[in-house]
């Protein structure tokens, strides 16, 4: 899937000039009439015939003193405001007890014998947990113990051994992303005296099949970076257990420099992963970003783990493959290519020249069944275990998994105990079956394991309860018709006593990027909003997977206003259907949603009532100044190229911004450590807001000192959060 999905300066100015004083900020975040000022220095540009201004590029930057003192003065500003809401303690009493009863089960792996998962309650982000053959469960790491400069610390993904006998976890500080990958042994919990680092947090340990090493791609030092992005020139390095970490091997390497192979050469911006699955003689290389196409070469394992090994690559980006997995000598592939919905693939490695011309189909599929897809959740497309290959398909919004036997290439399907979303789907080379999760909209997760002898699921043991009583609440399927005619499904959930009279407040989500499907998920926190009288819809806009590849080209790049005018629709909708009215409606989105809810607010000011950004992208032509910028260009386009520069302008709700306009309330929050997307971005769009703003609305920046993107939010946090947002919007949205 793609990897960190949400994301040389011409005329930077120096940020000396623009700095307020750190008491003169102090002294406005402690007034209540206005939020800290921000002071223009308007830089004006004239690029492919048109004239932009940025009169607050001052803020630009990752070391920008001046800027974060600016920023954090927005913070105390908020917090004093949202404090003051009348709403705000009932929020925080009703969401702290639903969060409070919660405890969550994921991320589960089975490796030699044992089950390995993440416990999470409303106190931390996750403790890392074994269950031994006997049954006994045990903690193998928690956090909460740990020590480290940046905040506290989080496990954002580990990886067992073939064996099961060590486990590879990555943790971060701060919610920054950015880990210290260690080996433990899992029969003492003890530090193996293995570590690497500096490595972003979505790029585990990548074993080798005998469990003597294994593969981890590496964040590149300061001064190798390409712009000085953290994200950018990376590689994929060998450890050896037992040996030095500065001596592992560079064996891919994007961008140019030591480590480079000329058999699989990669831009700066991409991310080398090697795959060795156990029982095959062939590794998989990876050439990933945070786009759906990938790219996918092959190597025989004993050559891959040296440097300068002889790559043999079968999919480039024109494939449109978006996911690959080797079991033996066959390699499986799911492509867009010839099927919008996703076709899955097979091809011989062990055929001289291999090529993806000569992969055969091996899952027929027909009508709306749909195999492609992004998803933010635990799920592999294809998963080959030791008795058969799994493939997760979607027909309607449910998953159902295929059963491909390899042997006859027989296809059944697996019977499901329930109609639902798989948020688990995983699959083991070395052992038979798959590890399966579904859950609904209303509908907690429940975990199971596949026995294939049997043909039966056995439970984990591991179902989230529902903290809350929430039978109260349905989620209604329809959709509605967008100003180009297209219809575009529409989720809403609301109390089944609900008065269709147009007197209900409403949130409504969308996202909008990479193709990734927003899927059902149980979340209390959002039911807590329903079970109030409120409604909390969820348009699944162009730019998503909803109805495969097409359906995300439909709302991409030049295409990007479609998403935006599906999301607005959506607030007419619920008024048509009578659920609530346009002000008394709220947008919601975050990260690339930034851009459709940025679209909106900038281009339909007055067709809701307010709106809620969270970690935003907001300002796209200068994408490339930006953390994690180069990385989006596959998504977000290039503002380097007259092609691309004049659609990603009208994109740009930072640009867009109207003065003299009346725009509606707006609450905007980052996490200080984020490293996917530049805090800087909101801030240049609250400050150019307010100043053309006509309203007098609130434009209010929530900060959070030890939060990064939100990857691994606590689930107290998350309710913190969301009391903050539903008593902002009890206070901007009419009651009546």
């Amino acid at each position: 899937m793609p990897r960190l999905l949400r994301w040389p300066a011409s005329l930077a100015l120096s940020t000396a000039a623009c700095l307020l004083a750190p008491v003169t900020l102090s002294a406005f975040a402690a007034q209540a009439g206005a939020p800290p000022p921000a002071r223009t220095v308007d830089v004006v540009e004239h690029l492919f015939g048109h004239t932009v201004h940025d009169p607050y590029r001052w803020m630009e930057g990752d070391d920008n003193a001046g800027f974060q003192r600016w920023l954090v003065a927005q913070g105390e500003y908020t917090r004093g405001k949202l404090d003051a809401l009348p709403a705000l303690k009932g929020w925080q009493q009703a969401l702290a007890s639903t969060d409070g009863a919660t405890v969550m089960h994921r991320r589960q792996r089975r490796a030699g014998g044992r089950l390995f998962f993440i416990r999470q309650d409303a106190k931390g982000s996750g403790t890392l947990m074994v269950r031994d053959a006997d049954g006994t469960e045990r903690v193998l790491l928690d956090p909460a113990t740990l020590q480290g400069d940046g905040g506290h610390a989080s496990i954002t993904l580990y990886t067992p051994s073939p064996d099961g006998s060590k486990v590879a976890v990555n943790v971060d500080h701060g919610g920054s992303e950015v880990t210290r990958l260690e080996v433990l042994d899992v029969k003492t919990g003890k530090p193996t005296g293995d570590a690497v680092e500096p490595v972003w947090g979505e790029f585990g340990a990548e074993w080798l099949p005998d469990g003597s090493g294994f593969e981890y791609t590496q964040m590149a030092p300061p001064a190798q970076r390409t712009g000085g992005d953290p994200v950018q020139d990376m590689r994929a390095r060998l450890h050896r257990l037992g040996t030095p970490s500065s001596q592992d091997p560079i064996l891919l390497r994007a961008g140019q420099g030591e480590g480079v192979n000329p058999s699989f050469a990669m831009p700066s911006r991409s991310f080398p992963v090697i795959e060795f699955p156990a029982g095959s003689r062939w590794a998989l290389g990876e050439s990933l970003g945070a786009q759906a196409d990938q790219r996918y070469c092959v190597a025989p394992q004993a050559e891959a783990v040296k440097p300068g090994a002889a790559w043999h690559c079968i999919a480039d980006l024109d494939d449109h493959v978006q996911s690959a997995a080797i079991r033996g000598d066959t390699l499986y592939l799911v492509s867009t290519r010839a099927r919008s919905l996703g076709k899955v693939l097979a091809l011989d490695l062990s055929r001289p020249g291999a090529s993806i011309g000569q992969a055969r189909s091996v899952l027929p599929l027909q009508g709306d069944d749909m195999v492609a897809g992004t998803s933010l959740y635990d799920v592999q497309q294809v998963a080959p275990a030791r008795d058969a290959l799994y493939v997760k398909v979607s027909r309607n919004g449910i998953d159902e998994i295929r059963r491909v036997d390899y042997r006859s290439g027989k296809v059944d399907a697996v019977p499901m105990p329930l109609p639902g979303v798989a948020s688990l789907f995983r699959a083991n080379p070395g052992q038979d079956g798959f590890l399966l999760e579904l859950r609904g909209w209303t509908t907690p997760p429940k975990s199971w394991r596949y026995d294939p002898v049997a043909g039966t699921l056995h439970g984990l043991g591991q179902d989230e309860g529902s903290p809350v009583d929430y039978s109260m609440v349905e989620a209604t399927e329809t959709e509605l018709v967008s100003e180009d005619g297209t219809h575009v499904p529409l989720t809403i959930l609301h109390r089944k006593d609900a008065t269709l009279d147009g007197s209900h407040r409403a949130i409504v989500f969308a996202y909008g990027s990479y193709g990734i499907s927003v899927l059902p998920s149980f979340k209390p926190v959002r039911l807590a909003w329903v079970k109030q009288g409120n409604v909390f819809a969820y348009v699944h806009i162009r730019g998503g997977g909803e109805k495969g590849e097409a359906w995300h080209q439909a709302g991409k790049g030049p295409n990007k206003h479609k998403g935006v005018e599906d999301f607005v629709a959506a607030v007419q909708r619920l008024s048509e259907l009578g659920y609530s009215r346009p002000q008394r409606t709220a947008l919601l989105s975050g990260s690339a949603g930034g851009l459709v809810v940025g679209g909106a607010l900038v281009h339909d000011p007055d067709k809701f009532g307010a709106a809620v950004c969270l970690v935003g992208e907001l300002n796209p032509i200068r994408l490339l100044h930006a953390r994690n910028g180069a990385n989006q260009i596959g998504e977000m386009g290039d503002p380097r190229k007259a092609s691309d520069f004049p659609w990603m302008l009208a994109m740009d709700p930072y640009q867009q911004i109207t003065p003299h306009t009346a725009y509606p309330a707006v609450l905007l929050a980052v996490g200080l450590n984020d490293n996917r997307v530049s805090t800087w971005q909101t801030g240049k769009f609250a400050a150019r807001l307010r100043s053309a703003d006509t309203s007098g609305r609130p434009v209010w920046i929530r900060t959070d000192a030890n939060g990064g993107h939100g990857m691994q939010t606590s689930l107290g946090a998350e309710a913190a959060q969301f009391a903050d947002i539903y008593a902002f919007l009890d206070a901007q949205l009419p009651a009546q």
